[in-house]
């Protein structure tokens, strides 16, 4: 991200490609992306600049077995902030997905740390996909508004903790939604075998703590639809209207189950944006993941992340 030198804005901003956003709507938005690795059969690419997301739904299922994700090294994170001192920026806001998730915040910290010139904040956005998209967009209209850098940081991380996510991993999958494996390797293949032969797929909640618990278990997509339309109105009821995304690993039509039961009269919710997910989610989530990721209307409307999420140069 190049400044302009007549540019008033406060602060720059750096994202995971966690997010789920694809590159034109980063450069649109004015945020630079650190793009998490993904190697195929031995060889890396960066997530969501030399991926292609439509063509790795097809890429993936051709190279089974032979995918990993990663962080970008320490030296990526340093001379992405190292880039945007020399381009005159003094403060920049970094974003991560939840550093229980991934070492990206992590990294990032101890990047920030090695930076002179410019003050670096790297804050946990406490989610991934499209919970971490929300808690940007968050911190694209606080800055868009004029916001200064510590007004900012006080809203970001407002959402971040204000954020939910829902996601139903593809039935094959085996999610890496936790940095810590909760169970010993044997146990742990032995449970997704048994899982897969029951033919079932499972709910998983991403909460304020940026940790994720498997909800529920269900043969039917529709029950565990329905499930999530049940944990969003409760929330409402707490905060009030609901601002929302739907997430979608290649397989746009199982959003149509998801949508369903959300027309009621429980709750108000409003869908902002349908996000693809970029390789490194494809990665964790499997072909056919689909969920929802949704914060309080009075934190972000879905206009304003409309604008923001959906915007291409």
């Amino acid at each position: 991200m190049t400044r302009n030198p007549r540019d008033n804005r406060a602060f720059a901003i750096v994202c995971d490609s966690l997010c789920d956003l694809p590159l034109p709507v980063f450069e649109a938005a004015g945020v630079v992306p650190l793009a998490q690795v993904v190697r195929v059969a031995g060889t890396d690419y960066r997530d969501c600049v030399d991926l292609d997301p439509s063509d790795f739904y097809v890429q993936i299922s051709s190279t089974h077995g032979q995918v990993n994700t990663f962080a970008p090294s320490l030296d990526e994170y340093v001379a992405t902030y190292d880039r945007l001192v020399a381009e005159g920026w003094k403060d920049v806001v970094s974003l991560h997905a939840s550093s229980a998730m991934s070492d990206s915040f992590a990294l990032a910290q101890e990047a920030a740390s090695r930076v002179t010139g410019a003050r670096v904040e790297v804050v946990d956005s406490c989610g991934t996909s499209g919970q971490l998209a929300l808690v940007l967009a968050c911190l694209v209209s606080a800055r868009d508004g004029g916001c200064d850098t510590d007004e900012a940081l006080a809203r970001v991380r407002e959402g971040a903790l204000a954020a939910r996510c829902l996601v139903v991993p593809a039935p094959d999958a085996r999610p890496t939604l936790s940095k810590l494996r909760p169970k010993p390797g044997l146990l742990r293949r032995a449970d997704s075998l048994r899982v897969r032969a029951m033919g079932a797929r499972r709910l998983f909640a991403i909460s304020d703590g940026g940790e994720s618990r498997e909800v529920m278990r269900a043969t039917d997509l529709q029950r565990l639809a329905g499930n999530m339309a049940r944990t969003m109105s409760s929330y409402s009821q707490v905060v009030g209207p609901l601002t929302y995304v739907e997430i979608s690993a290649g397989v746009p039509r199982l959003l149509s189950i998801i949508e369903k039961p959300l027309d009621t009269n429980e709750f108000v919710s409003d869908r902002a944006a349908v996000l693809n997910t970029n390789p490194c989610t494809t990665c964790q989530l499997g072909i056919g993941a689909v969920g929802i990721a949704y914060m309080p209307s009075s934190l972000l409307s879905a206009r304003e992340a409309s604008g923001i999420l959906c915007m291409q140069d």
